[in-house]
């Protein structure tokens, strides 16, 4: 057994369902012609901030709720901009004036542009977005006096409903019970302790990573390795992993550790990984984690 048992695999935290809603919201903002600035947060904190440009638009996750496979998550999108006085002439000695039948400034056109850009919002969502379903009528209410930097528009809240397996990636909150897995590197043959986030059994020869990565957009070969399951313990504390992750794509199990070698190797792909997601790698680097 290896000397040192300091080493211990930290489970990644699944950030990427509530990224994954802010940073949608944030691109079809962004890409909706009329829209200048996307912020995201409390609105109140926004209030005080001056921008060069706008309408601007703004996404809030208020609550969420878990189910038995999905989150709810109830977002808020405020669509604004800067209220313009009219350009009112008075007459004669009287210095009377004629007002706009819409008032003396142009929040009436502001509340016709921003209702208009939040029904495109969420009519995208809802009809041309798979795994997002929006659960409940959209409620919109306008806002003048509102803030205090002279903004107007509408606030929209509704319901929406993304997937969420919380089966997976399940994790020990609390210290294993002390059975667990012998595993052997498969380069150095050094074994190690450990507990594995899958049903594992002995033969098997897996892939993992020794440090994942949070951020599971980056892509990198660093901390790659390759087990082979020896054995199994029972009532030991002294673990080296907790919890070891399992790389599920292209394989759960190879045929031997040289196999599973070539597969953690980016030299035999002639290749990096920014072109993964183009012909005819697509397929086959879409790797992740259960």
């Amino acid at each position: 057994m290896s000397e040192n048992r300091t080493q211990v695999v930290k489970n990644e935290l699944n950030y990427s369902l509530y990224y994954n809603t802010l940073n949608y919201f944030r691109t079809i903002m962004s890409n909706h012609p009329s829209i200048e600035i996307v912020t995201q947060g409390d609105i109140s904190e926004i209030d005080t901030s001056k921008f060069p440009v706008y309408p601007l638009g703004n996404v809030l996750i208020d609550t969420t709720s878990f189910g038995t496979n999905y989150t709810d998550y109830t977002i808020q999108l405020i669509v604004a901009d800067k209220q313009k006085l009219q350009a009112n002439e008075s007459t004669g000695q009287t210095n009377e004036q004629v007002l706009d039948f819409y008032g003396d400034d142009d929040v009436v056109d502001i509340h016709a542009n921003t209702l208009s850009i939040i029904n495109d919002l969420t009519s995208y969502t809802a009809r041309n977005v798979d795994g997002f379903e929006i659960t409940t009528d959209i409620s919109c209410e306008p806002f003048k006096e509102r803030l205090d930097n002279g903004l107007a528009g509408w606030s929209s809240t509704f319901n929406l409903r993304v997937h969420n397996d919380r089966n997976r990636c399940l994790f020990f909150l609390i210290n294993p019970s002390g059975s667990g897995f012998i595993i052997e590197d498969c380069e150095t043959q050094e074994e190690y302790l450990a507990t594995l986030n899958f049903s594992g059994s002995i033969g098997e020869i897996f892939s993992s990573r020794i440090f994942p990565n949070s951020r599971r957009d980056l892509t990198t070969y660093e901390g790659y390795k390759c087990y082979t399951i020896k054995d199994t313990f029972e009532e030991r504390e002294d673990y080296d992993f907790i919890n070891l992750p399992l790389l599920s794509v292209p394989f759960d199990n190879y045929e031997n550790c040289e196999e599973c070698e070539i597969w953690i190797s980016p030299k035999i792909w002639g290749t990096t990984p920014a072109s993964w997601g183009s012909a005819p790698y697509a397929e086959i680097r879409q790797w992740g984690f259960v």
